[in-house]
């Protein structure tokens, strides 16, 4: 297909229609906007901040929630024939196979889920006219020189991180606007308890001793206050990429003790090691995190620190 050309479902037939995608501002009830992986952590966040104000469909793989259809991405005539039915103005892709380790151990997998399976929605995307909004990570650095901005040269050193970023690259070669949300230790309110605030605070109040790197450091994001940040980058039509990120720098043993100290848990029962020490196969981006610089420059939503994110989640649950 040619930058510019739009397929329009009508009815039983499709009309194309050849013109150039304009950059909008949305406001009100203006934005009809798709959701891929609504019922993640990330996805949940975005679809509840969402459908306030706008028309909002979310999908979901494994983790069913009223409201939401079942979509698996890898099924590329599925994703086609949902997003040709809904015609969004804006389709963001939360949905991911995240889990590191995981990818590491199995890369084929990995591939067929967060490239081939994002491509399908990226190609149906872009059939209907629609603005991509995808979320993507500091993995796709080696973590040699963080934190990054926007203009660092991307070098992932994960199969995680490598599929993240090869999403990136076709995204950029694509002809459909797009948006780039390149975000990183997401924490907050999580109905499947997966990510890692929700994990430690899991343990912590089991009695049980967490070992914890001292050696990895990020910059923690609390997932409602990213997804308001996106909505207004969203509304305001802003193209290209954007680190979306807390604003703390600090290692992930510093986070932990953060997160006792909030939820008013034992500290000693957290245990600084080095990442070496856990034996973990897929390597990390040790000295990661994003500079929020240029999002900071062009929104009026603040990014939450880490204590302010945590005391916010503890008021919530």
């Amino acid at each position: 297909m040619k930058c510019g050309t739009r397929v329009i479902p009508r009815g039983r037939y499709i009309n194309r229609v050849i013109f150039p995608v304009p950059r909008q501002r949305y406001g009100g009830f203006g934005m009809k906007a798709l959701i891929i992986g609504a019922s993640g952590q990330i996805g949940h966040c975005l679809y509840e901040i969402l459908k306030g104000g706008h028309q909002v469909t979310g999908t979901f793989f494994s983790y069913p929630q009223a409201g939401l259809i079942k979509l698996d991405m890898t099924e590329r005539e599925k994703v086609h024939k949902l997003v040709g039915a809904l015609v969004p103005e804006v389709v963001l892709i939360p949905a991911a196979m995240p889990n590191v380790e995981a990818c590491e151990e199995k890369p084929e997998f990995c591939y067929q889920v967060n490239v081939d399976g994002v491509g399908h929605v990226l190609d149906a995307a872009a059939q209907v006219g629609a603005k991509i909004v995808y979320f993507s990570t500091d993995y796709v650095f080696d973590g040699a020189a963080g934190p990054y901005s926007e203009t660092d040269r991307p070098n992932p050193i994960s199969v995680y991180g490598r599929a993240k970023y090869a999403v990136e690259q076709r995204i950029q070669r694509s002809c459909s606007p797009w948006l780039i949300i390149r975000t990183t230790v997401v924490y907050g309110p999580e109905q499947q308890g997966k990510n890692f605030v929700m994990g430690l605070i899991r343990r912590l109040k089991q009695g049980a001793v967490v070992k914890v790197p001292r050696d990895q450091v990020g910059t923690p994001t609390y997932a409602p206050n990213l997804c308001r940040v996106v909505k207004e980058l969203v509304e305001l039509g802003k193209e290209g990429i954007y680190n979306v990120a807390g604003p703390d720098l600090m290692n992930r043993y510093q986070f932990a003790l953060a997160v006792a100290e909030t939820f008013e848990l034992d500290k000693s029962l957290i245990v600084p090691v080095s990442t070496a020490e856990l034996g973990q196969k897929a390597p990390r981006p040790l000295n990661g995190g994003l500079k929020i610089n240029k999002v900071q420059a062009q929104i009026k939503t603040p990014l939450a620190g880490v204590y302010e994110g945590l005391r916010e989640m503890k008021r919530i649950m």
